[in-house]
């Protein structure tokens, strides 16, 4: 059950739309919506927080970012309210992707905006929802750049290899599977095997989600192109609003390595996508 949701406020075209759907995440489960906004700072430069005397030759330079954070975060008070969402807001005194990752942490849901090569922004991280999904320990769901609507009972394709990496992002969506129209479970099975795994699991699997009412469909696919494309391909050919995968990777010194499947996911999906890693 989600009972936090974390979204990120900034002022980004893609800021209303991604806001409105945490919210309508929010209404749904009953959950507080966080919205919070980055002064796109370092923690290490203002380890108390910002706090610069007006008129100073430091606030000169500082005090505009802090502007634009609390700007931020009026315009999703405003989208919050519109919709009677129970909200709070934080200003976070560090960088956009830092502070997202550290206060994710107690959230039990993040939502992100998909990276925008359109769009160019002074304090926009390169790269964020990896970085937070590869560092946060939470599970985030990423909203496309096409700011879809929110949808109350999608359809969702749940990808399935049998790794700890799909068993967390399994676990951590069932609150949405609860919810959805449809489900169904996906894996992509060459001639290594995994056909084989896959079905020697689907009992446990069918078993796990029958406990929590949930009723899948199952499907098993041979490769046809790579991960990425074969999954979000499966999607539409469904019908499906979310997409639902472990992402694989690693971050070392802000050193992004993602997988073929998570990174092409990443750039390409064209509905919302829940990782966990």
């Amino acid at each position: 059950m989600f009972k936090t949701i974390l979204v990120h406020a900034d002022l980004s075209a893609h800021a209303p739309a991604r806001i409105r759907y945490a919210a309508a995440l929010a209404h749904a489960h009953g959950a507080q919506l966080l919205g919070a906004a980055m002064f796109g700072v370092s923690r290490a430069v203002f380890p108390h927080g910002y706090d610069d005397r007006q008129g100073s030759l430091c606030a000169s330079y500082f005090q505009p970012r802090a502007d634009n954070a609390r700007r931020a975060l009026s315009r999703f008070e405003a989208i919050a309210n519109e919709l009677g969402v129970a909200h709070a807001t934080r200003f976070v005194c560090d960088q956009a992707d830092d502070g997202l990752a550290r206060l994710a942490r107690f959230a039990d849901l993040v939502v992100l905006s998909q990276d925008d090569p359109g769009e160019a922004m002074p304090d926009m991280a390169v790269h964020m929802p990896e970085y937070v999904i590869l560092t946060t320990g939470r599970p985030v769901l990423v909203v496309p750049r096409t700011d879809p609507a929110p949808q109350s009972h999608p359809k969702v394709l749940v990808a399935w290899d049998g790794g700890k990496e799909a068993a967390f992002a399994l676990s951590a969506a069932l609150p949405l599977l609860r919810h959805a129209a449809g489900v169904t479970v996906a894996a992509f099975a060459g001639m290594d095997g995994s056909e084989e795994d896959f079905r020697a699991q689907q009992p446990e699997l069918l078993h796990f989600l029958g406990r929590h009412h949930i009723h899948p469909r199952i499907m098993v696919r041979a490769p046809r192109q790579d991960t990425a494309r074969d999954l979000l391909a499966l999607a539409d050919e469904l019908g499906c609003g979310l997409l639902v995968m472990g992402c694989y990777g690693h971050s070392k010194f802000r050193e992004l390595c993602l997988g073929g499947a998570s990174r092409g996911v990443l750039a390409d999906a064209t509905i919302p996508v829940l990782m966990a890693h």
